[in-house]
């Protein structure tokens, strides 16, 4: 059974473990709620979902998202997580080796049904923030000029935000933060985790040119595809220390006392202070030796690339 860092259980008491249901009802309401309250964006009928169909755009979740997929649809959460998501990377479109372990939904969407969304309600969070956070950070134009957003019909119109939005937009990327900072430590027992490949570029270089046909090998290499490093990452990584435990920590959720831990988690003020001590310091593994060796470090992005 899953249990609180010796660390943490020696600073706090856990209050009482009581049903998460009606309260994780509520929340769930709540962000709904939120989702809509003075939203004037829609998607254009005539969109073909590339968002949700595209393999190389990665949508992060939560174990609160599989949690509500599962409430949802009537599911135990570990059939749930095995069948429609995934562990993988994040590369936050950084351009050096670093990538941030995350819950990710599979791809094509499989809760994708005639290009419509079945769990629209209890949708995740970044579906729900995109791509109206755009607008709110500033950035709605820059990403509507990117190659990889150049079929998306949300991005060849303009798209305003009333302050009202915006304050809920906020509050909803809050939300997501928190959500996140909470499931990185209830999985891995860590704030948010990444993964440093750049003490593997020979080995993932190699991995690299013998899938790519040879007359593209003619140009040198400069960048490991994002697919070889989760590859490596799942072929090597998930079986070491803190990922290890990640099946026991899921079935757990099928308890109601794992879900009642989750919720009361999620509820914990100074839990959340504590994870967001490290500020832009942050958990960084490498694989040595068949191990990965954690430490402490900031995350400004490196200059070395491939």
């Amino acid at each position: 059974m899953f249990r609180l860092p010796r660390w943490w259980r020696q600073k706090t008491n856990p209050p009482p473990i009581a049903d998460a249901g009606p309260w994780f009802a509520a929340y769930l309401r709540q962000r709904a709620d939120l989702a809509a309250t003075a939203s004037e964006f829609q998607c254009d009928p005539a969109c073909r979902r590339p968002g949700c169909k595209n393999q190389d755009l990665q949508v992060p979740v939560t174990i609160f998202d599989v949690l509500a997929a599962a409430r949802h649809q009537d599911q135990p959460l570990s059939a749930i997580y095995q069948d429609r998501y995934s562990l993988g990377l994040l590369s936050n479109e950084r351009e050096d080796w670093i990538r941030m372990v995350t819950l990710k939904l599979q791809k094509p969407c499989p809760f994708l049904k005639n290009d419509l969304c079945s769990i629209y309600a209890i949708r995740p969070l970044p579906c729900i923030l995109f791509p109206e956070y755009l607008v709110n950070e500033g950035t709605f134009e820059e990403n509507a000029r990117k190659e990889c957003f150049k079929d998306y019909l949300c991005f060849q119109r303009p798209l305003l935000l009333s302050p009202e939005r915006a304050k809920v937009m906020t509050e909803l990327k809050r939300m997501w933060k928190r959500e996140s900072l909470i499931s990185s430590f209830y999985l891995f027992n860590y704030g948010p985790c990444h993964i440093d490949f750049c003490n593997l570029i020979e080995d993932l270089s190699s991995e690299a040119r013998s899938q790519t046909k040879a007359e593209e090998q003619a140009e040198p290499l400069r960048l490991i595809p994002h697919h070889i490093l989760e590859s490596f990452f799942l072929k090597h990584m998930v079986k070491c220390h803190p990922f290890a435990g990640l099946d026991e920590k899921i079935h757990h959720l099928d308890t109601r006392e794992g879900q009642a831990e989750l919720g009361q988690w999620l509820q914990d003020d100074l839990l959340l202070k504590k994870l967001k001590q490290g500020g832009t310091d942050r958990t960084v593994f490498r694989f040595v030796k068949g191990r990965l060796q954690a430490q402490r470090r900031g995350l400004s992005v490196s200059a070395q690339t491939v």
